[in-house]
């Protein structure tokens, strides 16, 4: 038996070889859960090759079945009779509109299964610890480290030699295994045990779609036997020094049914690898930017871990890759070497990779992952996409995916900070920065964004070198309502920072952040679409001891921050040059007022004739051009009216001479 999950959630622990430990990470902690992402998370399904038969069900319309067994213990192992599995149905208290009644559940959510109406089963970790007050942790009627164990009582599957156990089910977990054991010989031994889920699987403070449709292949465990049993199990006993157990496990709809002949499926390795990768420039260090400006473009190769979920060995196994463009057209097909791969066995990423695709022109580019073989075609085909931008001008670690938030709240109030790090290819023109928010942050807070070269950097001394451009906003209310902060990046000299593509060609752009006391957290949104190596994102955590960390034990809570850097437009290289007489040029005109409403001044000094004048917005996108003539000590009207309110670059070039201003409309 494979000892994986089949929800296909393997996307927690592969940013450091694959789980390995990492001295710079901090023991994670328990978290709200947070509603303002939940709607990104969505149910999975399974494609099979057919009808199956049903032999055995359980859907819990009449409560937990009175042969069935439901035990608690505590971190020992001894009995502990308040912690067990509760059963909500149309008549219980709380019923089947309740989820977790824990102090960290926030939505309360019950299992949206199809037969939720007619009751499920719950263990409420998170409850039976605090009794729903984060004031009385550890003080509830089951303190953890607890276990609770639900049974069932023995099933006849003589005849049925090739099945499988499918369930829905929905989880949420701080440190605790949720597992399902089997029994072939009545409860007399329990040999195989199958972990659904854990921190390893989810991440810390990670949680299952809901509702998660899972099936395992149990014919070498159970098939053909007279007295199976199946034991549900939540395990809080594993933990690190901020607790163990938490959150929950909701159960439905169990059933045992005919195992398909032919079926494949992606799936977390057993080393933790996840289900599907992506890697950049041939380096697995390597930052992966879900968002990228076509001038940094380089190579990227996919791999996978495929397994073999039917009784039938599967000829011609591969994984295949097609990237679509924004028409649907396919621009690439790449496949990986093709198998013979047996049932129940896992076809990894070391086989399961692909050879590397450039992109030639910005674009929002599909990548369909498929689990192709000779038997498995059509529907049953499993297919998972995901979403590459590349981009004129936006740089970014995210994928474009809001997960869950992290700021203030997680490492500091003030003086916190997090940082993204960029890898060049090319040498880059940075000028400025967006900041994505979640909508807890609170206007009246302050961001200084910076950026610094990696070079010499430690987590304990942090960066040896200073800013290489600097900017300090206080977060607005518009910024708020906006969910995103706008700045511009400048250099000693007032210019747009250019960053070197040689040496170590990477940088971090640092977010410090100052939510006065906690009066104004300063919360960002973050993306685990892929996991990161682990240093693409760090944090500087304040709350005790501070230095920089890479984040939490077993989390993605920080893993890509939707920090998006405003590069050169190759669209518009006129208005990325700059001369060497810049400041010179810029030294004889004068722009008022500033921020403007519907016109702006340009006022000239010792400066005459002809001028080219260019609007460019923060994306490197030219609105508007004209010419004007130049008489000094006189001023030239610039109409803005038509002009959306923000920040944007205005370009005044005159023969060799160019000088940039930043113009903000209002």
């Amino acid at each position: 038996m494979k000892k994986i999950t089949l929800s296909l959630l393997g996307l927690a622990m592969c940013a450091t070889s694959y789980g390995q430990a990492d001295q710079n990470q901090l023991p994670a902690q328990k978290k709200q859960y947070e509603l303002e992402t939940v709607q990104f998370q969505a149910p999975r399904t399974h494609q099979s090759s057919g009808t199956e038969a049903v032999y055995w069900s359980e859907d819990f319309a009449n409560g937990i079945p009175a042969t069935w067994t439901n035990q608690g213990f505590d971190g020992g192992l001894q009995p502990m009779a308040a912690a067990q599995w509760e059963y909500r149905g149309p008549g219980t208290t709380p019923g089947v509109g309740t989820g977790s009644r824990g102090a960290f559940a926030a939505a309360n959510d019950p299992i949206q299964s199809a037969t939720r109406t007619n009751g499920f089963v719950i263990f409420d970790s998170g409850w039976l610890d605090n009794n729903g007050s984060s004031a009385t942790v550890g003080q509830g009627v089951a303190p953890a480290p607890h276990v609770g164990t639900l049974t069932t009582d023995t099933i006849d599957l003589t005849g049925h030699q090739y099945i499988m156990l499918e369930l829905n089910s929905y989880a949420r977990v701080f440190f605790a295994n949720m597992q399902i054991a089997m029994s072939p010989d009545g409860g007399v031994t329990w040999p195989d045990t199958i972990t659904a889920y854990s921190d390893a699987t989810l991440g810390v403070n990670g949680a299952s779609p809901n509702v998660d449709n899972l099936q395992y292949n149990i014919s070498a465990e159970l098939g053909n036997s007279a007295n199976a049993m199946i034991r549900f199990i939540f395990d809080g006993r594993p933990g690190n020094a901020n607790g163990n157990g938490y959150y929950f496990w909701c159960l439905d709809d169990i059933s045992i049914l005919d195992l398909p002949n032919h079926s494949v499926r992606f799936v977390e390795n057993t080393d933790g690898a996840p289900a599907h990768d992506i890697i950049y420039n041939n380096d697995g260090l390597s930052s992966k930017h879900g968002i990228m400006p076509l001038k940094q473009n380089r190579p990227i190769s996919f791999d996978a871990n495929i397994y073999n979920f039917g009784s039938q060995p599967q000829t011609n196994l591969r994984l295949q890759i097609d990237i679509l463009d924004d028409n649907d057209n396919v621009v690439q097909t790449l496949s990986s070497q093709s198998v013979t791969l047996q049932p129940d066995s896992i076809a990894d990423y070391n086989v399961m990779n692909t050879a590397a695709w450039t992109a030639t022109t910005t674009g929002n580019y599909r990548v369909v992952y498929s689990a192709l073989s000779d038997s498995v075609t059509g529907a049953d085909i499993p297919r998972d996409t995901f979403q590459i931008f590349v981009t004129d001008s936006l740089m970014s670690t995210d994928f474009n995916t809001f997960d869950n938030r992290f700021g203030t709240d997680d490492i500091g109030p003030d003086g916190s900070a997090i940082a993204s790090r960029f890898d060049l290819v090319q040498g880059e023109r940075i000028f400025g920065a967006d900041i994505w928010l979640s909508n807890t942050t609170v206007a009246g807070g302050v961001v200084e964004v910076t950026i610094m070269d990696t070079t010499g950097f430690t987590f304990t001394n942090g960066f040896p070198g200073q800013p290489l451009a600097y900017v300090q906003h206080t977060v607005t209310a518009q910024d708020v309502a906006n969910r995103v902060i706008r700045v511009q990046l400048r250099d000693a000299s007032g210019l747009p920072i250019t960053l070197d593509a040689t040496n170590t060609g990477a940088y971090y752009v640092v977010v410090t952040m100052f939510s006065n006391a906690d009066a104004n957290p300063i919360n960002l949104r973050n993306s685990t679409h892929f996991s990161q190596p682990s240093r693409s994102s760090i944090m500087y955590y304040t709350i005790s001891a501070p230095r920089w960390y890479t984040g939490f034990e077993g989390s993605l809570d920080l893993n890509a921050p939707h920090i998006r850097v405003i590069t050169c437009a190759l669209s518009d290289p006129a208005g990325c040059a700059v001369s060497v007489e810049e400041i010179d040029l810029s030294n004889e005109i004068k722009l008022y007022p500033n921020p403007a409403d519907e016109y702006v001044n340009m006022e000239f000094g010792d400066v005459s004739g002809e001028f080219d004048l260019r609007i460019v917005d923060m994306q490197g996108r030219t609105i508007t051009t004209k010419s004007e003539l130049a008489v000094p000590g006189t001023s030239v009207p610039v109409d803005v009216s038509m002009l959306t309110p923000g920040v944007y670059i205005l370009s005044v070039e005159k023969d060799d001479s160019v000088s940039s201003f930043r113009l903000t409309v209002e």
